[in-house]
Parts: structure tokens; C-alpha cells; sequence
């Protein structure tokens, strides 16, 4: 593996920019953050003649392990704790129990051979705490080992078992080395595992080497200028590790063969799994998300006229990518469509962006081809989404195979034009498009664990292979606000805040997690969705990666933002929007998360009266995350009582709309009784009969039900719930010794103002997961909180047992008013109409829908509709100019 010079590497690359010493830096006391995708991976155990970086292969490898179904690196009895810990976000713990035919332990000091330049002047220091260790520890030896397998040796004393953190260090200058032993190239510390740890759990922080100087290079945590050296360093390293995965196993085999074709490699036969591709698919599967921007990209690559990797594309490999990239796009690529709104998509948002970032690229490359330049599209102006969804119906005596699958409009001006005429009109469109979402707010498919991946595919063809330089730089801004805004809620790679097209599950890691990896210096992706990341020359700005992996000093706050996805309330739809998503960008949709280092809380508030689309009522989500644990979390969820129109039945459903009302970490959320919608003809009107629930999981440490509240603890993080509905029986009996009347069907005015709450409307499912809500429209109370806001979980149940509820009468029974102060010492009114459609009130005033600014958090912010967008975060300040 080839070996870097370390600190003459971070001379180079900080001192044209900051100034800065390696790691000395001069002023205010440097913040070391961590890297939950790094560090784990930086420590493994082994037995025998081994060394502990002997699984590295499988260490570094991504996509990541799957744990509990969800992907994620799993290490050997290493693991995270985000809540004790010595500095930055989180510490390393080795569980022993997990290594018991292990002899040692301890961590690489690079995983992509970027070893340290050290010498006698430095000592190794750490902190240390150990849990279920009765006697003393060691001594310990100790041994640092070369890239050359070199050794140096020396000892830890004993140290003593004790409950809190201590600070270990061992100098260099003691150690007993081997002649040829190079300081300069240190590539492990390994760590004899005495009998007296058996069973036990340590606890590891702030690993580092440090000089009498000043001087720290970090393992664990590291200043954010050396985390983006050693990102821009081990860039290419990453990169091909990644891809000679891809080339040897790929999810598609024409994935392997763009790996093969980078990597120089099989050449001949990368040539001839794409031709196989081209022939068997590229005439059918028009909509494939994956295969037309594979088609630009592999021309724009590896093809004769390419300024990347030229000629590795054989020249009959070429024709025939032409030939197929054109048959695929001459229809989509409408010059019309580029004249409409930006806000009109075909059939769903990634669907559309993949349509039109493809005509973008492929007329491009066609311009600059001989046989293809002079050609004229065939422009038939029907309108958009052709291939997707079917013929559907054109009217009488129309043939379906004339109209070739667009819609019903005639917008053609009958003129010729050329790929270069589309470039042209296409190049205008994406630069309005990401400004527009710029100052409007995005996605319609927001946060979703899958599909997220889909449109930051189609948004890298655009920005990287476009070929204008002013689109390039408009898509890296874009680029830039969408990971500013995901790192708001985006906690150790698990995406926090309101989602849509959140289909099927309650959790998991996302496609986010896996697209930023590389960006903060783990592995990359050569995958079917991400091998295009890691080619493209983006790099996530300083200010946005310290956001990243700096949760602890962002503390606790509140981000909002505008949503986007409400549909234009107009029917019929016009001629050749038949399929087509049609965006009223002045949305009513209002993004809310209540943000700490430890969990999330999370919704979006939709206007009563905001028009729904398709897709903006598709796998909605809301709910609490957990920092620690991806599997512990909070989540509304529909229980099917009847098959799907596929005639599936899961055990939940994501495919419910809410009305929802949050302030801070208090959630209050409701199925709604009614909303409105606008749907494309093609898109099924369908309802799955549900009962309603709410996702707890088995993950949480500690569950108990107390005076009608469900409390839940994992760590020092807690949260409670309360089912809200009329105790009817109750009231019933009451009337019956009341004055005479008829509340059958009508309160009388003298009634009490309010209603007996049920202690128990809920059941839960077989396996305890589920919260089974005794009524369809009953109120969710939602409360989270932590040991720092709130002190003990005992504290916490207190304060949530003693604030106010009530449940107020309307004129009809079992319609009701909800009245919720919040616990804390701030407590706020928060009244909510569970009767009806009713803005919801805090303090007394109605909330505002329409919010005010498009980012709204102390670190991003924009007014609605604005270019400009300020990002502001450790005394770094980002201006994006839309």
C-alpha cells in the first residue's frame, strides 16, 4: 500500500490557505470532532500471529453490513457511546465479551495507509474508563508495529479499576524498537488483552499522539483541517478500493463494467457486458433510473472523444452506446418541455429529473457527434412523461402508437431543432430549476430513505457532465445547501426530520448515509446508486463537514423550513399534464424538527386546506430518533386490516396523512380526518382500510405505563406518550345523574367544560412493537426529552405526569378539543381541535403555515424566496448566492 509523508502532505495542503502548522494551530483551543464512519473501523482485535488490521478488507468495505436489516458497519465488540464520553460526539467502547478468543486489541492509525511522520518526541495519550473491572489493569504491553512489520515495544503500568475517565499516555521514547523500526510509518498500536478485563467493557477517547510542542495528530478525534486533509488525500485510494469491489461483484453487471473500464482493467470484457446490456436492454425499461445516465456516463468516460479516460471504449462498444442512447431519449427529449415550468414533473421527482438531466447530457454529447449533430428531433409536443405509466387514452380515433406514449397536447411549433437547440434550452432550464428549489425549498421526495439516492444521481449528471461551467457551479451550491440541510437533522448518519416516500419501513439508515460517507472520509461507494459520487469533484464544504461531526457543540435547537409538494388545485388538467405533477411552489407546508446531540423530533405541518399531490401523501413520516441507536425510535404507522390493491399485508403501512402540531420537543399528531388531493390519471385513487398504531420498537432500555402515559428510556434519553380519548362510559354514566336532556347527540351548555380522559385507549400488538390505538382519530401526545433538559428518567415522568391536559367539549360528544401545557420550565399552550380541520393555537395565536424563511435554524438561513443563503457555523461563515 502506498505510503504518504504525513506531515509534509498537511503542510502542503493547509498552509496555502490557513497558515496553520500541522495540528498546532494558534489561538482558540482547537475543537476535535469525531467521525462515526471512520473510527469503529479504525479498531479490531486479533489472535494468534495475526494483527488486529487482518479484516481491514471487510472493515472498509461499503455498502455497509446490514444489522437488524438496516446497513451499518458492525465491528467486533466495538461500538459507540454518544452520551458518556470525554470529547467530541461519542467515545469508543470494546466490549471483551465480544472478543473472547482474542489476545490484543487496539486501532490502525489510517485505514488507507496515510500513516503518521512521528518521532521520540512524541507520546501516545488517551483517556480511559473502565466498566466491570474489579482489580487493577496490567501492566499492559503495548506494541506499535511499521508498515514493514516492525516493532517497537514498551509497557502500560498498572492502572487502578476506576469509575470515572483517567488520562493514559505512553512516550515513545521508552519503547524497545526493532533496527529497522520506521516512527515515520506507524501503522498499528496493538494492546495485550490482560485476564483481568474478561467480561469487562472498556471505554477509549481522544486517541492521539501529541509532542512537547503542541503538536496532536488524532486517530479518534481529529481538528476538522486534518479530517479534510486526509479526506483529500486518501480521496483516490478510497475511490479504488471501491471500485475494485464494484468490478468484482456489482448489483448490475454493466456496474462492474464502468468499474473495470476506471480501473484499466478487463477491458475487453467490460466491452462486452455493456454491448450485452445495450442489445437486451436499452430498447425497453425507457424509465430505468439507472441506465440512460449509465449510457452518458461510460460515453463521457471512457469513449474516443472523452477528456477523462479516452479510447477504452472499443470503437464497435461506441457505436452501439449511440445508437441505444439515442433510441432511449429522442422522444422524451421535447423541446417544449423545456419551456414549461419547473415545477410541472413527469410522473414522480425523480422520474423527472432523471428525464430531463438526461436530455441535458445526451444532447450534448449528441451535438458534438458527427453522425448525430445534424439530426432534428422529432419534437412532438404531446406533452410529458412518455413511456411512463403506459398509453393511456388520447381521445377518439387517436392511435396509441402514433401519440408513442406522451400526453394529449399539441405544443409542437412545428420548427426542426437539433440536439444543439436542445442543449441549448435544456442548459436554461436546469439553472432555473435548482435556483427555483434554491429559494423555494426541496424535495417533494424529502429525506426518503430510497429514493433520495435517485434524484442525487440525476442532479451529479447535471452538474458533472453537463459541460457549462455556470450550471457546474449553481449545481455545487445546490450540492452545498442540500448537506446543510440534511446535517441539521442528520445525526451519526441517521436522517432525522420529516420524510416522504418513506415506504414500508420505520427506520433504518437511508441512501443519505451512504452518499455522505466519502464526503467526510469513509469509504466510497463504486455501487449502482453511488458509484458516480466519488468521481465528481465535489467537495462538502468546511463549514458543513463541521456541522456534520460536531453535534455536541451545535447543542439543542429548533430547524424549520419550507416544504415543497403541494399540487395546483386545478381540474381538468391541462392538455399534456395528464401524468404530470403539477407544483404550486407557494406551498402551505411547514418543516419542523426539534434538534439535540442525542435525538430528533420531527414533523411537517400541512395546511388544512393545502392541496395534496400523489406524492406528498406518499410514506410520510414523523417522529423521534435516537442518536445511539437506529433502531430506537418513535414513529406513527397504519395497522392494514385488508390487502393492498397488490394484495399484500404488512404488519404496518407508512401511507397515512396526519395533522400534526409541534413546539420544541412536544408533537401532538393526529390521522386526519380529511385532506385534499390531485392525482395524474395514471396514479391509482386507492384506500387499504387501516387501524392506526404507533412504532415503539423493542429497542428502548425501559417501557412502563403510569396515569395513562407510556414512557420509554434508552440511555439518558426519554420519551412518553399519551393516547388522547373520552373515557365514554364514564361520561355517560355521569350524564345519566346529571339534569335531565339529551347528550345522545348534543352537550348541554351547563355540562362540565371538559371530559374524563381514558387511562388505557391503546393495546399493543403481539410482540409489544406497536402502540394499537383503541380509536381511529384519537390524539398522539408525543413528549422527548433527555437527562440534560430534564435530570433522571424519574424527574422526567414527574414533570411529564404534572402538566395540565384537558379535553374539552364541543357540541357534538366524543368531538373534541385537546389542551396540552407542555412540561418544562417553559411550559406553552398548546391547543389542538381533534373535531375538525382547525389551525391548531400555541399561546393563544394560531401557528403560521407559510413560514416566513425557506431554512430556518441557527446555522442555515434564508428568507422565503430569497437567492441568498447564509450557512454560519465554529466561526466559519458560507454565503450561497442563488
Amino acid at each position: 500500500m502506498k505510503r504518504f509523508k504525513f506531515n509534509q502532505r498537511l503542510v502542503y495542503l493547509l498552509s496555502g490557505t490557513l497558515g496553520l502548522t500541522p495540528f498546532a494551530l494558534q489561538g482558540a483551543e482547537p475543537r476535535y470532532l469525531d467521525n462515526y464512519e471512520e473510527e469503529a473501523r479504525l479498531f479490531g482485535t486479533a489472535s494468534g500471529k495475526q494483527h488486529i488490521d487482518h479484516d481491514l478488507a471487510e472493515r472498509i468495505r461499503a455498502p455497509y453490513y446490514f444489522v437488524d436489516g438496516h446497513k451499518a458497519y458492525r465491528g467486533k465488540g466495538f461500538s459507540y457511546d454518544f452520551e458518556d464520553k470525554r470529547v467530541g460526539d461519542f467515545c469508543i467502547t470494546f466490549a471483551t465479551e465480544f472478543s473472547e478468543d482474542a489476545e490484543r486489541f487496539g486501532f490502525m492509525t489510517s485505514l488507507w495507509g496515510l500513516y503518521p511522520e512521528l518521532d521520540e518526541d512524541f507520546r501516545l495519550k488517551l483517556f480511559l474508563k473502565t466498566v466491570g473491572v474489579a482489580e487493577a489493569i496490567g501492566p499492559v504491553d503495548v506494541t506499535l508495529v511499521d508498515q514493514e512489520g516492525q516493532k517497537a515495544e514498551g509497557v502500560l503500568q498498572a492502572l487502578e479499576p476506576h469509575s470515572d475517565w483517567q488520562a493514559v499516555e505512553l512516550s515513545l521514547r521508552d519503547l524497545e524498537r526493532e533496527a529497522a523500526f520506521d516512527f515515520k510509518a506507524v501503522k498499528l498500536c496493538e494492546f495485550a488483552i490482560p485476564e483481568s478485563l474478561a467480561g469487562a467493557t472498556l471505554k477509549l477517547d481522544f486517541v492521539r499522539f501529541e509532542n512537547s510542542e503542541g503538536s496532536v495528530i488524532g486517530i479518534t478525534d481529529k481538528t476538522i483541517d486534518q479530517r479534510i486533509s486526509e479526506q483529500r488525500a486518501t480521496k483516490e485510494t478510497r475511490t479504488q478500493k471501491a471500485f475494485e469491489l464494484s468490478a468484482e461483484k456489482a448489483h448490475e453487471p454493466i456496474i462492474s463494467a464502468f468499474a473495470m473500464l476506471y480501473l484499466n482493467q478487463d477491458v475487453a470484457e467490460a466491452n462486452q457486458i455493456i454491448r450485452e446490456d445495450c442489445k437486451r436492454m436499452g430498447a425497453t425499461d425507457k424509465w430505468s433510473l439507472m441506465r440512460t445516465p449509465m449510457y452518458c456516463r461510460l460515453y463521457l468516460w471512457f469513449s474516443s472523444r472523452s477528456t477523462r479516460m479516452p479510447g477504452r471504449l472499443e470503437e464497435a462498444t461506441e457505436k452501439l452506446l449511440l445508437e441505444t442512447l439515442w433510441e432511449r431519449t429522442k422522444l422524451k427529449n421535447d423541446i417544449h418541455w423545456a419551456r414549461q415550468s419547473t415545477w410541472i414533473l413527469d410522473g414522480s421527482e425523480n422520474h423527472d429529473l432523471n428525464a430531463k438531466a438526461s436530455n441535458l447530457v445526451s444532447s450534448r454529447i449528441f451535438m458534438n457527434e458527427p453522425a448525430y449533430k445534424d439530426r432534428a428531433f422529432p419534437n412532438l409536443g404531446f406533452g410529458g412523461a412518455y413511456h411512463y405509466g403506459g398509453s393511456g387514452y388520447y381521445g377518439k380515433g387517436v392511435d396509441p402508437k402514433d401519440r408513442q406514449g406522451g400526453g394529449r397536447a399539441n405544443l409542437s411549433d412545428g420548427k426542426p431543432y437539433t440536439a444543439k437547440d436542445h442543449y441549448a434550452a435544456w442548459l436554461g432550464y436546469m439553472k432555473e430549476y435548482f435556483r427555483e428549489r434554491a429559494r423555494h425549498g426541496f424535495f417533494l421526495e424529502n429525506s426518503s430513505h430510497t429514493y433520495s439516492k435517485h434524484s442525487m444521481n440525476m442532479i451529479d449528471l447535471a452538474y458533472a457532465y453537463s459541460g457549462d461551467e455556470e450550471l457546474r457551479g449553481i449545481i455545487d451550491d445546490f450540492l452545498t445547501l442540500y448537506w446543510a440541510d440534511w446535517v441539521q437533522t442528520g445525526i451519526a448518519g441517521i436522517s432525522g426530520g420529516p420524510k416522504t416516500r418513506h415506504h414500508k419501513t420505520v427506520g433504518g439508515y437511508g441512501s443519505n448515509k451512504g452518499m455522505i460517507s466519502h464526503l467526510i472520509g469513509g469509504p466510497a461507494d463504486g455501487g449502482i446508486w453511488s458509484y458516480w459520487s466519488s468521481i465528481n469533484g465535489y467537495e462538502m464544504p468546511k463549514v458543513v463537514q463541521m456541522m456534520a461531526l460536531d453535534r455536541e457543540g451545535m447543542g439543542d435547537f429548533v430547524y424549520q423550513a419550507r416544504g415543497i409538494g403541494e399540487a395546483e388545485a386545478e381540474q381538468p388538467r391541462p392538455f399534456g399534464t395528464e401524468r404530470s405533477l403539477v407544483i404550486e411552489p407557494e406551498s402551505r407546508f411547514r418543516k419542523y424538527s426539534y434538534v439535540t446531540p442525542h435525538y430528533t423530533l420531527s414533523t411537517q405541518m400541512d395546511h388544512p386546506w393545502a392541496v395534496h399531490s400523489h406524492l406528498s401523501k406518499a410514506g410520510r413520516w414523523h417522529g423521534m430518533t435516537v442518536t445511539r441507536d437506529v433502531n430506537t425510535r418513535i414513529v406513527p404507522v397504519t395497522l392494514p386490516i385488508e390487502p393492498d390493491f397488490r394484495g399484500n399485508k404488512a404488519p404496518y403501512a407508512m401511507e397515512c396523512v396526519y395533522k400534526a402540531f409541534q413546539h420544541n420537543n412536544t408533537l401532538i399528531i393526529q390521522r386526519s380526518r380529511a385532506f385534499n388531493e390531485v392525482n395524474p390519471d395514471w396514479f391509482p385513487l386507492y384506500r387499504q382500510r387501516t387501524d392506526q398504531g404507533v412504532y415503539i420498537g423493542n429497542a428502548w432500555d425501559e417501557r412502563l405505563e403510569k396515569d395513562g402515559w407510556i414512557f420509554l428510556r434508552k440511555g439518558g434519553v426519554y420519551a412518553a406518550l399519551r393516547v388522547v380519548l373520552w373515557d365514554e362510559k364514564y361520561e355517560k354514566e355521569k350524564a345519566k345523574k346529571a339534569a335531565p336532556g339529551n347528550q345522545r347527540h348534543f352537550n348541554k351548555p351547563e355540562d362540565d367544560p371538559t371530559v374524563k380522559l381514558k387511562d388505557l385507549p391503546y393495546s399493543f400488538n403481539e410482540d409489544g412493537s406497536i402502540v394499537v390505538l383503541e380509536h381511529l382519530y384519537s390524539p398522539v401526545i408525543m413528549q422527548a426529552g433527555d437527562e440534560g433538559q430534564f435530570g433522571s428518567f424519574e424527574d422526567f415522568q414527574d414533570s411529564v405526569l404534572g402538566a395540565e391536559i384537558a379535553l374539552y367539549k364541543t357540541v357534538v360528544p366524543s368531538f373534541n378539543i385537546l389542551v396540552f401545557n407542555t412540561p418544562g420550565t417553559e411550559p406553552a399552550e398548546m391547543v389542538f381541535n381533534a373535531a375538525n380541520n382547525e389551525i391548531p393555537m400555541l399561546n393563544g395565536e394560531y401557528i403560521e403555515y407559510a413560514w416566513p424563511k425557506t431554512f430556518d435554524s441557527p446555522f442555515i438561513q434564508s428568507m422565503y424566496k430569497s437567492t441568498h443563503i447564509r450557512i454560519v457555523y465554529g466561526g466559519e461563515v458560507l454565503e450561497l448566492d442563488f
